[in-house]
């Protein structure tokens, strides 16, 4: 879920049952935000034809254009989620009623039909989608600001943990819950791991500077440098650069693409990778490549190729 698309909403939301305007600050402390961000939302909704009317002096402050009326008045609290959740992740949160119900509302305001000739459908081919049973109580947790205690099953072992929740990610059909360990720093779980969840009956805030956008496109990042702990030099064919980027998707694969320099028609590419095993299934996939260093990869990929040749001859 994006949470500037949340904010977005609520902001809409807030205005459109006001008569009188509110104050940047006001709508700040609301929201949890700093007022700089509230001023970039609503550049954000003027731009997207939102009529924002902002007066100064006393008895100013934020509203909008009378005679507007937006779409979403009349939604409930769980229609306005499901939307900004949509699709399969709405169900897994139990909101698909309420995704249905929204639909309408909205579709019975508009002439667009568009949006029936797109379908999002989030999983990779052949991965099976989850639906773990902790996410009600997660999703309790988060809209009622409280912590949790779970049982979680890392690569260590078990162990009880509490936290404050910050967030939920769904990646390629897989959830996370990113939350705060009692004076730690935010950390990321996977939630089918997670066992024995209960809800902690202690009122609880996320930090103001805590930004889930922000912070799962930063980890990612992280979680791909540190994986790839090995440099390889590659020689790849022009043609089978999509090869490449389908083999070892991920920012750090273009930026060793775009760092790269050009021979003729192959590319020559110093990209990091994870260990040896991994990656020599994954250049397997990619025609025409050439393994310059290390030389234990070269071997790895040079056997893997001769024992596929010898199963596979005519």
């Amino acid at each position: 879920m994006s949470m500037k698309a949340a904010r977005l909403v609520s902001e809409i939301v807030i205005l459109s049952a006001r008569s009188v305007p509110i104050t940047a600050a006001n709508l700040a402390e609301r929201l949890e935000v700093t007022e700089r961000t509230v001023y970039r939302d609503l550049g954000d909704l003027s731009r997207m034809g939102v009529p924002v009317v902002t007066e100064a002096g006393p008895g100013g402050g934020i509203s909008l254009l009378g005679t507007w009326t937006s779409p979403l008045s009349g939604m409930t609290r769980d229609e306005l989620d499901s939307v900004l959740i949509g699709g399969a992740a709405a169900a897994d949160l139990g909101f698909a009623r309420e995704l249905a119900t929204a639909r309408e509302k909205i579709l019975s305001e508009t002439e667009s039909v568009f949006s029936s000739n797109v379908l999002v459908d989030g999983p990779d081919w052949f991965m099976t989608h989850e639906r773990p049973e902790a996410l009600s109580v997660i999703v309790t947790a988060l809209r009622s600001h409280r912590g949790l205690q779970f049982r979680y099953a890392a690569r260590t072992g078990s162990r009880l943990r509490t936290a404050i929740p910050l967030g939920l990610v769904v990646k390629a059909g897989r959830w996370y819950l990113i939350a705060q360990p009692p004076g730690g720093r935010p950390r990321t779980y996977r939630v089918s791991r997670m066992t024995a969840i209960a809800l902690r009956y202690v009122a609880v805030s996320r930090p103001v500077e805590f930004h889930l956008d922000d912070y799962w496109s930063r980890s990612q990042v992280e979680f791909d440098r540190t994986v790839r702990s090995t440099t390889v030099r590659l020689r790849v064919p022009s043609h089978s650069l999509d090869d490449l980027r389908r083999a070892v998707p991920g920012r750090v694969t273009e930026e060793a693409i775009e760092a790269g320099s050009i021979t003729a028609d192959d590319y020559v590419i110093d990209l990091p990778m994870e260990p040896v095993d991994v990656a020599v299934s994954q250049l397997i996939t990619v025609p025409g490549v050439e393994v310059i260093s290390p030389g234990e990869l070269r071997l790895a990929l040079h056997e893997r190729a001769r024992q596929a040749a010898a199963c596979n001859g005519p």
